[in-house]
């Protein structure tokens, strides 16, 4: 379980809705996928540095970011479960890279944009490419759906990815 104090609200939560049994052991995975992680939820270690009692500082703004990172994270990995049965593991991993190559190319070539942005971006690509497989079987678009989802967290420019 995180345990995540929000300094805008002065508030203690806990949140257990994550994959894996060790906290510190999942955000430092997560953050390989999404690096923005370590700046939406800022580890404070404890006075006796057992890393069991690790807890977190957030405000409501970026724990809310994180979460929808998470969520779509799961949305990702379900429809690429589905490019898997699809296609195969290899082409699956491939539309992962291709997306993490368009994402390095934002980040040299976009200098303004956020490390938050260019993950949502990363998360963009990543469904466009699927989107572009499986409507082949007849699969809806997920963009339209990421877009809503997101439209009050980045600016427009980034949320359709029109640079």
């Amino acid at each position: 379980m995180l345990s995540i104090y929000l300094t805008d609200v002065q508030k203690n939560v806990q949140f257990k809705d994550y994959p894996g049994e060790h906290p510190v052991k999942f955000i430092l995975g997560f953050k390989k996928i999404f690096p923005s992680v370590m700046e939406l939820l800022l580890p404070v270690l404890p006075q006796d540095e057992n890393l069991e009692n690790m807890t977190w500082e957030s405000t409501t703004q970026d724990f809310e970011t994180f979460k929808l990172l998470l969520s779509g994270w799961g949305v990702i990995e379900l429809r690429l479960q589905a490019i898997r049965q699809f296609k195969d593991k290899n082409y699956a991993d491939q539309l992962v890279k291709t997306a993490q190559a368009k994402r390095k190319a934002f980040l040299q070539s976009q200098k303004q944009l956020k490390t938050v942005d260019l993950d949502y971006l990363f998360m963009h690509e990543i469904h466009a490419l699927i989107d572009a497989e499986l409507v082949e079987l007849g699969e809806k678009f997920y963009l339209p759906i990421l877009r809503d989802l997101w439209k009050n967290k980045v600016n427009n420019q980034v949320l359709n990815a029109k640079f």
